[in-house]
This record gives structure tokens, sequence and C-alpha cells, in this order.
């Protein structure tokens, strides 16, 4: 299509960036605002959505207002927010001029929903921390492209969103192999489509589960200088990763601790990482590919999934309770509770989820007494405030985690009481039945104090009970 005015282009923009997010996720979805500038005397006048702030200046012309990128950066940066300005990320698209006004689109995300998505910390020194920084990269050059597009005016169509997702996945792993994909000449498919290729092949008719740990080009002639691994096979010739029957049958000496080592080009042997080595707590960057069945892999950075990649459609890894499913049936049971507490129980609840085990949660707002109660069925603990990189240590134990609003935890292992109850569901299991009887007789007694129960499950499965789920 060709885009002929504003208004069309901003139709365009707000419709496709609906379309991609409702793909993804659409809790993740932003906010598309059109910002204008004017310069009039010694004023510059900014309009966006249906507010308008004038600003004293001393710029005497649009053109030359156009030229300063810095300063119109700094008028996005300060002036186009909302009231909750430290809970936003905001990204805004290139400048453009016309009609005697410079137009641009920002595009505000909503932090604390960002903020679920895992990406990598910030000592890896990485741009793109997250495929989801990768998908917003990517979108803005899109909107950036169907500015030019109208500017020109050119034909211009959108790309599929499996395309920018695609693109995306490339960019992340371009950045965590630093090299620009696609700069060996000897090599026309990015690393991307290579592992797609690997992974719809079969070796003795059944597909890998194997594994391989991805290196940059400059640290793996010093590879033991930057991780703990040990050397186990070292090729003669280093075999490009195109060699997909090759590599195919390699990824058969791979298994729990043995990796494939590659540098997304080529393979140059296999590498032991030490069992005892938790990846939830090292201080190593470990980037690795796990085969998953036909046509399907992951990949990780220390245990945590960045992104899924299955018959070549790229997928985010959402997290299995949306933070605003959780806010909103918490703040059912505690409507006084502020967002910032509601924010720290629901990551504390996120790092629950990779207890292979299962648990389950109680947030009560009188913990400590409800602990006091349960004194024989559990242990009580002085009051501890707890952290996301603890939770994996106290519900490793059986029994429920009880804490209290602010966090603290005030018993662990605690075996749930409660009378029968026909609300049970017998396709269940023991846990998940133990927290129904236990929410519906605290909340059938005066006495007690309301609580918000989470249940997880060993396969992941995540349930959020309380008085107004029974």
């Amino acid at each position: 299509m060709t885009i002929h005015t504003i208004s069309e282009l901003s139709a365009l923009i707000e419709n496709y960036t609906s379309h991609l997010f409702k793909a993804i996720d659409d809790e993740l979805a932003p906010k598309v605002t059109l910002v204008s500038f004017e310069v009039s005397r010694t004023m510059i006048h900014i309009r966006y959505g249906n507010e308008m702030i004038d600003l004293p200046g001393s710029i005497e012309t649009i053109e030359q207002l156009y030229e300063k990128k810095v300063l119109l950066d700094e008028l996005v940066a300060n002036h186009i927010v909302d009231p909750t300005r430290d809970k936003i990320m905001r990204y805004h698209s290139v400048f453009f001029l016309q009609h005697h006004k410079i137009f641009t689109y920002v595009l505000i995300f909503d932090k604390k929903t960002l903020d679920t998505y895992y990406h990598l910390p910030e000592k890896t020194g990485m741009k793109l921390r997250s495929i989801n920084d990768a998908i917003i990269l990517n979108l803005l050059d899109t909107i950036n492209d169907a500015i030019a597009h109208y500017i020109t005016p050119q034909n211009f169509q959108t790309p599929t969103v499996s395309h920018l997702l695609t693109n995306s996945a490339k960019h992340l792993i371009t950045e965590i192999l630093n090299h620009q994909a696609g700069h060996d000449s000897e090599n026309e498919l990015d690393p991307l489509d290579k592992i797609n290729k690997i992974s719809s092949l079969s070796y003795e008719k059944t597909f890998s589960k194997g594994k391989i740990l991805l290196i940059p080009s400059h640290q793996l002639e010093r590879l033991t200088d930057y991780l703990p691994v040990t050397p186990l096979i070292r090729l003669h010739e280093k075999l490009p990763l195109k060699s997909y029957r090759h590599i195919r049958k390699i990824l058969e000496l791979s298994d729990q601790n043995v990796y494939l080592l590659s540098n997304g080009f080529y393979l140059y042997g296999t590498v032991l990482i030490p069992q005892e080595i938790n990846f939830s707590k090292t201080d190593y960057d470990f980037y690795t590919i796990e085969f998953n069945s036909y046509y399907s892999w992951q990949l990780n950075y220390n245990g945590n999934k960045l992104l899924q990649v299955t018959q070549e459609e790229v997928f985010t890894p959402k997290p299995k309770i949306s933070y605003l499913h959780f806010s909103h049936e918490l703040k059912k049971i505690f409507p006084e509770i502020e967002t910032k507490r509601v924010l720290n129980l629901y990551k504390l609840i996120l790092e629950s989820l990779k207890q292979v085990k299962g648990t389950i949660i109680v947030i009560s707002k009188n913990a400590r007494s409800e602990a006091n109660r349960l004194k024989n069925q559990c242990f009580i603990i002085e009051g501890k405030k707890l952290t996301p990189s603890m939770m994996k240590s106290i519900t490793s134990i059986d029994g429920a985690v009880l804490i209290d609003l602010d966090g603290y935890c005030q018993g662990i292992g605690v075996i749930l009481d409660g009378i029968a109850t026909e609300k049970g569901d017998p396709s269940r299991g023991a846990r998940y039945n133990s927290a129904i009887r236990y929410v519906e007789t605290i909340s059938n007694n005066p006495h007690y104090s309301a609580c918000f129960t989470v249940v997880i499950s060993e396969d992941g499965d995540v349930d959020m009970i309380s008085k107004y789920s029974l």
C-alpha cells in the first residue's frame, strides 16, 4: 500500500503494533502516541494525544529544531510522560519533518509487565538483554521504514509477525556471538537458520535432544579462562554448521553434561560442564542451545530460556502466570495492597515456578499468627524478607511456604489443615486439593485472616486459589 497521509501512517503503525503483540502477549502491548513539535517566536509547542505543552526556547524555525536531534530526544524523555513515569519504558521512532511540523511515534510500555519476562543480567553488558528487547528494536525499524515510505512516498508492506520475530531472534543470537550475521562469505545462512535445519534431522530414526555451548569466536582459544569447562574432543578441522548431517550425528556425543562447542558458524569439538555447577547461581555466562524434539529447540542463558523455536516459528517464553492476572486476583483479597508489594510478591512467585517438585505459597496478611496456629505442623522461622534467589531453597522441602504481604517468610514445610470439601477435584493431586480445603476452611472462619494461595504443580501448572475462586 502507498501511505498518503499522517492519519493513514498512524493507523498502519497502531494496527501493526496491536497485531504483533496479540501474537506475543496482549499485556505487553504498548501505547502508541503520535507526538508533534511546532515553533512560534520563542516557544516550542509539543502536542501528544490531547495534551499540549508550551516551552520557552531560542529556536526560530522548525528546520533549526529538526537539526537538533539531541534536544528533541531530551524533549521526549522529559515531557512525554504520564503520572506513572517511573513505571514505564519509553521508545520513539525517528523524527521526521512534514507540513512545517516535526513528528515522532512514541511507544510506552508498562515496565512491570516487561520485567516479568526473563532478561539477561546487566553484568553481561548486552544491549539486547531479552527477546523482547530485540522485538522492540525490530518494531521500531519497521515503524521507521514505514515513515520513510510515507515521506517518499513509496509502496510499503509491513513484515509478517513471523518474519519480525525471526529477525528479532537472529539479532539476539548475533549479539550474543558478537558478530554480524552473514559476515562469513562461506556461510550463507546465519546461526538460527542452521540450527533450525539441524533440529529437523533425525539420526537412526530418532530426533536429537543434544546440546550446544555457544562461545564468541574471540573466546575460543582461551576458553578455560572464561568458563569452568573441560575440553573433551577437539576436531582436527573445524566443521561448518552447515554440514547438517555431520553435525546431527555428532550431537549424539552430547548428554547431560557434555556439550558440542560452537561459535555459531563452526563446530570445534565437545566440552564437559561440571555437574556441580548451579546454573541459577553461577557467575559465568553459559549460552546454550538445547534440542527438545523434532524441529524444536531453545536458547538458554544459565538455564533460563531466552527463546523457543518450533517449526521455524519463534516463541517468547511467557511467564506461566501474568502480572496483571496475579495483581487482579491478589487485590480481590487485599484491596489495600500497594503496587510495590504486589510486584515483589509476584517476583517471588515467578522464581517459585522453577521448583521442579512443585510447591504451595500461602500469602496471608497475618502470616505470623497463622504460623503460630500451625506450629505443630510446620517449621516457624524468624521473619525473613525473601528475595527471588532464596525461593528455590525454601520451597525445596515438602509443605507450603507461609509469607506475609511484605514478602517476609514466617513458616516453611507447612502442612495445611482444613475440613473435607465438595470443591476438590479427584483428578488433581494432593497439593491442589489440600490448598482447596485450607482456603475454604480459612474463608468460612471469621477468626482467621484471609489468604491467597498459589499452587505450583510438578508439571509447572499454576493455580491461584482464594475464596473468590472456590
